[in-house]
């Protein structure tokens, strides 16, 4: 079990998916360095290989390289976007398992969240990448962000007065999920994301309904919902124009779903980002509006 970072600490960061804006890049390491933490990255993390921050090979050794690096406290990724499940057939995960180190990131990166967590027991957090970090985040953002890798978790407990209850009640789990689309597209692979007895968080962002729907559907039909004792739903930003409701698609998707569900979480593809600890064992109550924290990743 790692410890908790201090300041001074070294964050690595690595480009596993698409390429990026040099400047929100740029912004978002300056951030990194206003918290008080260092920052180490790869002269080749600027490359790109079509829709890529170049080929598979390049982006699985530079994170590789990001765990063993001994000075290397914690590991954080430039952006998201596309290709992070390319790069899982390239790691070498018995190295990577001896060097548990936290690592932090959404979207594209859910895969390599849900890989790192189930097979080396790794630390991980959804929460911002660099260039996310580079607009203008939210002072909650950043201090959410602080305080799971200084502290443990965002905070004790988290308010939900100002989230949407869709279904009252109560569970204690571990926290899992992600990005909706990564979770979908893992199914029926060796690398999908086990639910049984968990607290389900997932979000999106850019997707008409239908296909938020299509999403959910495909998760209930193979069954990975039946072992989840609670939901947490995040941002859900639809495609500009659309004219259904995703307030009512959820009502209809989850009306059989037994346990507490909130929605309008905020966390996800939003300026606005509280960082979840997946893996740790949280307790959701929809009744008296709380996510509490009671375990942590560190020493």
């Amino acid at each position: 079990m790692p410890k908790l970072l201090k300041a001074g600490d070294v964050i690595g960061i690595a480009a596993p998916s698409s390429p990026f804006d040099r400047n929100q890049f740029k912004h978002g390491v300056a951030e990194l360095h206003k918290m008080g933490f260092e920052v180490w990255h790869r002269d080749d993390i600027f490359q790109q290989e079509r829709y890529l921050a170049g080929s598979d090979e390049r982006r699985a050794e530079e994170l590789t390289e990001l765990f063993t690096k001994k000075d290397v406290r914690a590991v954080m990724f430039a952006r998201g976007g596309y290709g992070s499940q390319r790069i899982i057939k390239n790691l070498k995960i018995e190295i990577i398992k001896k060097h548990k180190k936290p690592v932090i990131g959404f979207s594209d990166i859910t895969a390599l969240l849900t890989f790192l967590m189930q097979e080396a027991q790794m630390p991980v957090f959804y929460g911002p990448v660099i260039t996310q970090l580079g607009k203008n985040p939210s002072a909650r953002t950043m201090e959410s962000l602080k305080n799971c890798l200084m502290q443990g978790n965002p905070a004790p407990s988290i308010d939900l007065t100002h989230c949407h209850i869709l279904k009252e009640g109560s569970a204690e789990a571990a926290l899992t999920g992600g990005c909706l689309s990564l979770i979908a597209s893992g199914i029926g692979t060796p690398y999908e994301l086990q639910t049984k007895d968990s607290i389900l968080f997932f979000e999106d962002t850019g997707e008409k309904v239908y296909a938020l729907d299509r999403m959910l559907t495909h998760l209930k039909n193979a069954e990975k919902l039946s072992g989840v004792q609670g939901i947490i739903v995040g941002s859900l930003e639809p495609k500009e124009e659309e004219v259904h409701s995703i307030d009512g698609m959820l009502e209809d998707i989850l009306k059989d779903f037994a346990g507490p569900v909130v929605t309008h979480f905020p966390a996800g593809h939003l300026d606005d980002f509280i960082t979840l600890p997946l893996g740790v064992t949280v307790r959701l109550d929809t009744q008296n509006k709380k996510l509490d924290f009671s375990a942590s990743h560190f020493k």
